[in-house]
């Protein structure tokens, strides 16, 4: 399998913008006072009139558009859910908040097919990804999803980023045992049947998708990236009313799936405590429960010979590691499940003869992960590479790119407020301009 492992590196903020110690704890409104571009409360405009205003308060949700402080490229965006109470997962907010999520990124994905704003900003021949992390319940250790908000990244890498990768390694290059965890994470292309297990009654033609069959030798010889593949004829799916409920649903089943090998592994179903982890069932006891749960059986016995793999993490190992390096956390310390990724990307550059948004199909990846505290933003296809890792932080962005970046996220910003106002009737209030790095956003 090709891969980018070492290759695509990007710049954090410059010295003046990057996160201050209060930045880094807090609600999220506390977090991101200096980075929101652009917020708006969650409000569906038929049912608000049903509605008495306490209960309205208590439900709402509110999103926000997010100018990161360790971006993914030099033209990112993060878009989240930032009431105060965490909302981790596509069920943990309401119905109306997904769907205008999904309708952003949809804008998202028009507004960097426009003709002018390709030439703006020199887009063509750039690429496209949207990733969404969900890892609720790891709260102990470095985790795919540090914020526990529903948030969305919107990410567009121009040419000159796509350079680093024209050269793939194999993944073979890739010897040390730690960083190949990270990269190549145990339920990299087992999770992909797993996940395609759970989903295989979903009904897909709600939004003309199709599931595809698992194919791991394509994953091996790079043909495919690791993990479950849902095909969707175009972009335009993330705007039909069926594909928020249908993204709810994933969740749903991905939940009740962990749950269930849970229960089969160590004999309980939730999460273990901060920096514990629940002991292993007996093998016998082990193998004799995966095989109740009626999956494939070449799943079955994949599951079979990767809990045998596993080790138990005694206590006072887990009190250790509360004080070791992320490095070996990552290395020693599974995550908590549910965990997984969603990546939304086309294969085809974003040029003028054959802009992002006319691209067919549009791919959605599902990513299980076990051990990595890289998230699917971090870790993805892109282009004909299967499996990229972004490399954050690697020095800092001068304040002329920083600048220009800023212009592209307001410009945008403008973009997504009219669509949404267009097409919802919401009240959102005007973008904010990037004042200096002081101030930030205001």
């Amino acid at each position: 399998m090709p891969t980018a492992w070492h290759h695509l590196r990007v710049p954090g903020a410059p010295a003046a913008f990057q996160l201050r110690a209060d930045e880094t704890q807090g609600p999220p409104k506390q977090r991101f006072r200096r980075r929101t571009i652009l917020a708006w409360d969650c409000r569906d405009p038929s049912q608000a009139r049903q509605e008495n205003h306490q209960d309205q308060a208590q439900a709402q949700d509110q999103l926000a558009l997010i100018d990161k402080a360790l971006p993914h490229a030099q033209f990112d965006l993060m878009l989240s859910e930032v009431s105060a109470t965490a909302k981790p997962t596509a069920t943990a907010v309401r119905p109306i908040t997904g769907r205008l999520l999904w309708l952003s990124a949809l804008e998202f994905v028009r507004f960097m097919s426009q003709p002018d704003v390709r030439d703006a900003f020199q887009l063509d021949g750039g690429r496209l990804a949207l990733a969404l992390n969900c890892d609720p319940c790891t709260s102990d250790r470095e985790s795919v999803q540090a914020a526990k908000q529903f948030h969305l990244h919107l990410l567009y890498w121009r040419t000159r980023e796509l350079d680093a990768i024209a050269t793939p390694q194999p993944l073979g290059a890739t010897t040390n045992p730690r960083e190949r965890r990270q990269l190549l994470d145990p339920l990299s292309f087992l999770g992909g049947a797993l996940i395609a297990a759970a989903l295989k009654d979903v009904d897909f033609s709600a939004v003309g998708g199709r599931l595809l069959a698992t194919d791991t030798q394509a994953m091996v010889r790079g043909e495919r990236p690791p993990g479950c593949l849902i095909e969707l004829p175009n972009w335009n799916r993330l705007g039909a009313p069926s594909f928020e409920p249908l993204m709810r649903s994933i969740h749903q089943r991905l939940a009740r799936l962990s749950a269930r090998i849970y229960q089969a592994v160590v004999g309980q179903d939730g999460p273990p405590p901060p920096w514990h982890r629940h002991r292993l069932s007996p093998a016998h006891q082990r193998h004799v429960a995966l095989r109740a749960l009626g999956l494939p059986e070449p799943v079955t016995a994949a599951l079979d010979t990767l809990t045998n793999a596993l080790r138990d993490l005694s206590p006072a190992t887990a009190a250790r590691l509360q004080h070791a390096s992320p490095a070996t956390r990552k290395h020693c310390m599974s995550l908590n499940q549910p965990c997984y990724g969603i990546n939304l990307y086309a294969p085809q550059p974003n040029t003028a003869n054959n802009p992002v948004m006319a691209s067919r199909p549009v791919y959605l990846l599902l990513s299980a992960k076990l051990f990595s505290g890289i998230g699917c933003a971090g870790l993805l296809p892109i282009g004909a590479v299967p499996s990229v890792r972004v490399m954050r932080g690697a020095g800092a962005f001068n304040t002329e790119d920083w600048q220009t970046r800023a212009a592209w996220q307001q410009a945008f910003a403008g973009h997504l407020r009219q669509a949404l106002v267009d097409q919802t009737g919401l009240h959102i209030a005007p973008p904010r301009r990037l004042r200096d790095f002081t101030r930030g956003w205001c």
